[in-house]
C-alpha cells in the first residue's frame, strides 16, 4: 500500500508535464478551423456536431474561423497559425467514443484529447455527450495564444523553374485564360463553397457536391488538385489553377 502511495506524486508529475507540453504547443497557434462534416457523418453538420465543436472550442478560448475565403492578414502571411480540428470516431462495443485532434499545416496531429465516451443509444445524445467529455479532458490546457511562440515559416524562395512555376502577381508575361470548358464547367456554377477538411479543402457547388479537393504543399499557399494537373493558389481574391499546356503556362479560374 505504501509503495502505491509513493508512486502517486510521480504519476501527478508526469501528467503535469504532459499537460504543460500540450499547452505550450497549442499556444503557438492563433486560429482553428472546423470542417462542415466529419468523416463519420453523412451530411454537413449532422446532429449539429460541427456547430457544437465550434462552440466548445470558443469556450476554450480558441478563435474559430468559419470561412477561409477571408483570411486575417496575419494568417494570409503565415498559414501555419491555423490548426484544423478533426473529431474521430473510435470503434467501441456498445459505446460511442470520440477523440478531438488538432492538426497543423504539415498535417501532423499536434494534440489529441482524451477519448470521450457515452453509453446512450440515441445518436445525437451519444455524440454530444462524447464530444463534451472529450473537451472536458482539455481543462488543464488553459489555452492562450502567445505571439512570441507562434510558428514561423520560411519566406518562399524565388525560382525560375518551369516544371512547377512559382505563382507571382508581378509576372505580366504569363497569359491569363478563363476556362470555358472545364471538366466540371465551373463558370456555370456561380455559387461555390470552400469547406475545410482534415487533409485540405473541398470546393463544392451550392448543392454540396464536391467539385475539387485541394491539398496543401510544403510551399505556403500552394495546393495540389486531386485528379487535375497543375497547382492551385489564390491570386488576389480569386482561386486559380496553373498548369502547362503544349509547353505554355496557362492560368485559369478555379472558382469563378
Amino acid at each position: 500500500m505504501m509503495k502505491h502511495l509513493l508512486n502517486i506524486p510521480i504519476v501527478i508529475f508526469i501528467i503535469f508535464q504532459i499537460s504543460l507540453y500540450a499547452q505550450t504547443d497549442l499556444n503557438q497557434y492563433k486560429y482553428v478551423s472546423v470542417p462542415d462534416r466529419f468523416d463519420f457523418m453523412k451530411t454537413n453538420d449532422q446532429f449539429q456536431m460541427s456547430s457544437l465543436t465550434q462552440f466548445l472550442l470558443t469556450k476554450k478560448g480558441f478563435t474559430v474561423l468559419e470561412s477561409i475565403e477571408n483570411y486575417p492578414s496575419d494568417l494570409a502571411a503565415n498559414s501555419c497559425l491555423l490548426l484544423d480540428v478533426n473529431v474521430e470516431k473510435i470503434k467501441g462495443f456498445l459505446k460511442t467514443k470520440l477523440e478531438v485532434q488538432f492538426i497543423n499545416c504539415r498535417k501532423e496531429v499536434v494534440f489529441r484529447s482524451a477519448i470521450g465516451t457515452s453509453k446512450e443509444k440515441d445518436f445525437k445524445i451519444a455524440y454530444h455527450q462524447a464530444i463534451r467529455a472529450a473537451f472536458d479532458s482539455m481543462e488543464v490546457l488553459n489555452y492562450n495564444y502567445e505571439a512570441s511562440a507562434a510558428i514561423d515559416i520560411s519566406a518562399p524562395i524565388e525560382t525560375s523553374t518551369t516544371v512547377l512555376p512559382k505563382p507571382s502577381v508581378q509576372t505580366p508575361s504569363v497569359p491569363v485564360v478563363v476556362a470555358s470548358a472545364d471538366p466540371v464547367d465551373l463558370p456555370e456554377l456561380p455559387k461555390t463553397l470552400i469547406v475545410s477538411t482534415a487533409y485540405g479543402y473541398d470546393i463544392t457547388d451550392a448543392n454540396g457536391r464536391v467539385l475539387y479537393s485541394i491539398h496543401p504543399t510544403m510551399e505556403e499557399g500552394i495546393f495540389i488538385i486531386d485528379k487535375l494537373p497543375g497547382i492551385a493558389y489564390k491570386r488576389g481574391k480569386r482561386w486559380v489553377r496553373e498548369y502547362v499546356l503544349k509547353k505554355k503556362t496557362v492560368i485559369e479560374l478555379l472558382i469563378p
